[in-house]
């Protein structure tokens, strides 16, 4: 597995409750930007409409070697489709049903077999104060550690 491009933001900002690993359609000039790391999935986020999960400001750059010619009036941060299966689909609609509840894409990856793989993340949004929260007890548990080993 390669990865390509992560979203370290996730982590800090969202409470995971389960992961999915799932498809993106792109083409042929994508997957090329996409194999040579030009992709950016930070702000990046999921929507679920008409029964289909779509991927957003996911930017992928044109490919340096493509003509502007070939592609006209391509969008970098165009919105894509993602494929998962109807079960997986099913209880992530369910999930999104309780509030503050989002999907969001984790990392990209090329697999073993040479395909681009999304991993994707239902979770809770944390508020500050639970952000806040996280940050003491990890400031707590540093503090303890360097005690212990000074000891």
């Amino acid at each position: 597995m390669k990865l390509i491009s992560k979203n370290r933001h996730a982590y800090h900002d969202y409470q995971i409750d389960k992961d999915y690993e799932v498809w993106i359609i792109l083409k042929w000039h994508e997957v090329k930007s996409i194999k040579w790391s030009h992709v950016n999935i930070k702000d990046s986020i999921i929507r679920l409409s008409n029964k289909e999960l779509w991927i957003m400001n996911m930017d992928v750059p044109l490919y340096e070697k493509t003509s502007h010619v070939l592609v006209p009036g391509y969008e970098s941060k165009g919105k894509r489709k993602i494929l998962i299966t109807k079960k997986e689909l099913a209880k992530i609609s369910s999930a999104l049903d309780k509030s503050w509840t989002v999907i969001i894409p984790l990392e990209i990856y090329i697999n073993k077999r040479g395909l681009i793989k999304l991993k994707i993340w239902v979770g809770k949004v944390l508020k500050k104060i639970e952000k806040k929260q996280i940050l003491k007890e990890k400031d707590i548990k540093k503090q303890m550690d360097r005690d212990i080993k000074h000891l």
